[in-house]
């Protein structure tokens, strides 16, 4: 059977195209011409089963591994906030790779060092942060309120290939922060959270995000995954959505799944 790590490798790109695949829970790798991959938040080991217990053990499996992060040669690491889902402590150690930069909050940026990454690979995130990487990807660290569970945690904005990826993190809903957004930046493709639990939108509120933010594609996540941070009515999102932002494909993916941007 041919693993997702051959999938992406072998999907030829033209100059201007760009290929995202989700990786199940906020986990989103994105690649552009001819091969440059970023990764955001991905979640790929048993972490949070490991470190809070048996209600965070993973229900899906991981399609990707470390050696196979280390062929990828990533461009960018991404992270919106610390926690176990998003910031994987047992998958970035057994990374080969040290040429790759980080992209984080304050207290992710703090874990990485712990973890032995070196500080001059760590750039922050913050909300109104700026980086431009190899002159043609723009990373934003935009609004995100994961309330007391992640004060510094971020919403990520990319602009990579000629398209705007909007990955919203772990966040509640905020109408006037989500509407600055929107007034900013032109949104290809979002991805919103949707579980309702530790301060996260739940469906209706994230169909909500979606009409505020206007984005031609949206993709919920956050779901299903751990069974102590699960949660979201994907059929409430989907008739939501299409209540309240009509002009919005939404795209309903698997752990695994791609499609061209």
């Amino acid at each position: 059977m041919e693993t997702l790590f051959n999938r992406l490798r072998n999907q030829k790109l033209r100059e201007g195209e760009t290929l995202v695949c989700f990786l199940g829970q906020a986990g989103v790798l994105i690649k552009t011409y001819p091969q440059r991959y970023v990764i955001v938040d991905p979640y790929l080991s048993d972490l949070c089963e490991t470190r809070i217990g048996i209600k965070f053990k993973r229900l899906t499996p991981a399609l990707l591994d470390a050696d196979e992060l280390d062929a990828l040669q990533l461009e960018a690491y991404l992270l919106t906030h610390h926690h176990e889902d998003h910031l994987d402590a047992f998958l970035i150690p057994a990374l080969r790779d040290k040429a790759f930069p980080f992209y984080a909050p304050p207290e992710s940026a703090a874990l990485l060092g712990e973890l032995g990454v070196a500080r001059d690979r760590i750039l922050y995130l913050h909300d109104g942060a700026e980086h431009l990487l190899h002159n043609d990807i723009r990373i934003h660290g935009v609004f995100a309120d994961h309330g007391e569970y992640a004060p510094d945690a971020v919403g990520i904005v990319i602009e990579i290939g000629g398209r705007t990826i909007f990955h919203m993190g772990d966040t509640c809903l905020d109408r006037t922060a989500f509407a600055a957004i929107r007034d900013k930046f032109r949104i290809d493709l979002l991805f919103v959270p949707i579980n309702g639990r530790y301060g996260n939108m739940d469906a209706a509120d994230g169909a909500e995000a979606v009409a505020i933010l206007q984005p031609k594609q949206a993709v919920p996540c956050h779901f299903w995954m751990l069974p102590g941070n699960s949660g979201g009515d994907l059929e409430l999102f989907l008739d939501k959505t299409v209540e309240l932002a009509p002009q919005t494909n939404v795209r309903l993916m698997a752990a695994g799944e791609s499609f061209q941007l």
